[in-house]
């Protein structure tokens, strides 16, 4: 007879070997659902959407000279928006949770340090920071930074510390 500490066992390891079956490179996925009035933004939404299969790969395998990786999450709330930077902990199959860096003022209960399950429709941007600056991803934050004026990029640039390559 089987003692029930042998099946948990047996479990986790099913588990762990099932986990390291997924293919080392994921085909990424067209998932934006994304529109908005401004093309642009729309565009960089969609390329944001379009390689979030880089981002998982990164959160999975993460490389030591990573020092921040973040998703910018889409809240709605009676046909207003709100879009925050958010720290992910934890992704299954294709929900991520994220903790709230500050709090979202369109929902009530959503507010710095909660955990909260995403889809991928909700993930407007994402961003992976190298320890020299280099910013991989940030289509949202490379548009805004195109948008600056000259003096208000190179202060953005002294203040980030970001490298956009």
């Amino acid at each position: 007879m089987v003692e029930p500490l042998q099946w948990k066992t047996l479990f986790i390891l099913c588990l762990l070997f099932t986990a390291s079956c997924s293919p080392s490179t994921p085909t990424p996925a067209q998932i934006s659902t994304f529109t908005d009035s401004d093309p642009e933004l729309e565009e960089a939404v969609r390329q944001a959407q379009n390689t979030i299969h880089t981002f998982r790969q990164a959160l999975l395998s993460p490389q030591s000279s990573y020092s921040l990786a973040s998703l910018k999450i889409r809240f709605e709330n009676n046909g207003e928006t709100e879009d925050m930077w958010t720290e992910p902990i934890f992704i299954f199959d294709e929900v991520y949770t994220v903790r709230m860096i500050e709090g979202v003022t369109l929902k009530p209960g959503i507010h710095p340090e909660r955990l909260v399950d995403v889809g991928l429709q909700d993930i407007v941007d994402w961003m992976i920071l190298q320890e020299d600056g280099k910013l991989i991803g940030g289509y949202t934050l490379r548009l805004e930074y195109e948008r600056m004026p000259p003096e208000e990029q190179k202060k953005y640039l002294e203040i980030t510390g970001y490298k956009f390559e």
